[in-house]
């Protein structure tokens, strides 16, 4: 017998948040879009042009990938950012721009930018500690008004997340991040990914 699931665990309450950047979006736990379901997105930049942000839950497996050896020529962990400029590295990190120059901070201390090859360079040579930056395959983007239509139409929450989870990837930062939620959200965390199964 299937095991059922109250619906109304599974549905987005109104969004009290705005999606600025520093935010992120948490989709609701059965999306159909492979690439974002059960998706954490950590928003770098909202303007009238364009929204933009990192999915922080999806790492790209670089062992023995010979292709990912001429895309990242040093062992560092790369996270898929999302399905847009697959072809560019991006990193996000605690360093500064005095560190970085040409980056710029989202907020809480998180920057954006900068030359990620000099960002490698100086992780290859003991200068900068990895723990401190993030790079990213492609990222996530919407045009004008997009990303306020699938808010309206609950797809996303809006919220915010610790830095710690933001810069180091872990694991578990969907459930960290509807957990940060509270309410019946929490309970998001320990729902299977398949809503038949039991």
């Amino acid at each position: 017998m299937e095991k059922l699931i109250n619906k109304d665990l599974l549905k987005i309450d109104e969004n009290w948040l705005n999606p600025t950047k520093g935010r992120i979006l948490v989709s609701e736990p059965f999306a159909s879009n492979v690439i974002f379901k059960r998706s954490v997105v950590y928003i770098i930049e909202n303007s009238a042009e364009r929204t933009l942000g990192f999915i922080l839950n999806k790492p790209v497996i670089i062992k023995n990938n010979p292709l990912m050896d001429l895309i990242m020529p040093l062992p560092v962990r790369l996270s898929f950012g999302g399905p847009v400029y697959l072809d560019r590295i991006s990193c996000i990190h605690t360093l500064g721009s005095s560190i970085i120059p040409n980056s710029q901070e989202i907020a809480d201390g998180v920057y954006f930018g900068g030359d990620c090859n000099l960002v490698m360079k100086k992780i290859a040579s003991g200068e900068i500690p990895q723990e401190q930056v993030r790079f990213f395959l492609g990222c996530t983007a919407w045009r004008p008004n997009q990303l306020q239509e699938e808010i309206n139409s609950k797809y996303w929450i809006v919220g915010n997340l610790d830095k710690k989870f933001i810069v180091n990837y872990d694991s578990n930062v969907w459930a960290e991040a509807v957990n940060n939620l509270g309410g019946h959200y929490k309970l998001w965390g320990n729902l299977p990914i398949n809503p038949m199964w039991n």
